[in-house]
């Protein structure tokens, strides 16, 4: 123990020492003054030699223009002739197709019984008619026809004598319906009626019907053009009036 407190106090010692020593040096260095240094600066004052700016480079030359392309020859386009217009066909007048007066169809009266004094006057017409036989033509050389020239247009018309009315309906009676049917009529070369079609209507589809149930049945005189029979469409009215 007595070796390490005495190994202890002689290293504080020893660095005790250090430090004084030290401590002095530097003391000693601070007291004594820097050498000082002269330096003699001589300042030279030479003319300054003109500079002569160097020469611009020169300027680059513009492109050559291009020449232009040679025109280029036109071009004939091909002359195009205008077609012909098509020539008009020529209109064929034909005269205008008159209606025939229409047939006026009113409800039948209830027939009135026939007195006996009525019946003996129509017996003893008929008893004092007598046939009259008839006479026969004389034969006469058979000629041929000309040629048919003519082109005169004769219209079909009904046989009203012998074409019975069409039939007023009863619930058009009842009903107060009037009023006028136009029907277009296609008659053949033999005056029968082959296809008929409601032109203007009436407006009541009953007076329609009736008007082309009665006249489908009907006779006709058939249309000629010349010496010839034709077929024709013919308008044919028919009136349902009340009266």
């Amino acid at each position: 123990m007595k070796r390490i407190l005495a190994a202890f106090i002689m290293a504080i010692l020893i660095h005790a020492t250090l430090l004084a020593m030290g401590t002095k040096w530097l003391l000693h260095q601070k007291s004594v003054a820097p050498r000082t240094r002269i330096t003699t600066v001589r300042l030279v004052v030479r003319p300054l030699t003109q500079i002569h700016p160097l020469p611009d480079a020169p300027l680059p030359l513009p492109p050559k223009p291009e020449p232009p392309p040679p025109p280029k020859p036109p071009v004939q386009k091909p002359v195009v002739q205008p077609k012909p217009l098509p020539k008009k066909p020529e209109k064929i007048v034909t005269p205008p197709r008159p209606t025939p007066p229409p047939v006026v169809v009113s409800p039948e009266p209830e027939p009135l019984p026939e007195s006996p004094a009525l019946r003996g006057e129509k017996i003893s017409a008929d008893s004092n008619t007598k046939p009259v036989p008839a006479r026969s033509a004389p034969l006469s050389p058979t000629v041929p026809a000309p040629p048919d020239t003519d082109t005169t247009v004769v219209l079909a018309k009904p046989r009203y004598s012998q074409n019975p009315p069409p039939d007023y309906p009863s619930i058009a009676r009842r009903r107060r319906y009037q009023g006028t049917v136009i029907l277009e009529v296609y008659v053949l070369e033999d005056g029968q009626v082959g296809d008929l079609r409601v032109a203007e209507s009436s407006n009541y589809s009953l007076l329609d019907r009736a008007a082309m149930k009665a006249v489908r049945r009907w006779q006709f005189d058939p249309a000629r053009k010349g010496n010839r029979e034709v077929a024709m469409w013919v308008k044919v009215p028919i009136r349902f009036n009340l009266k």
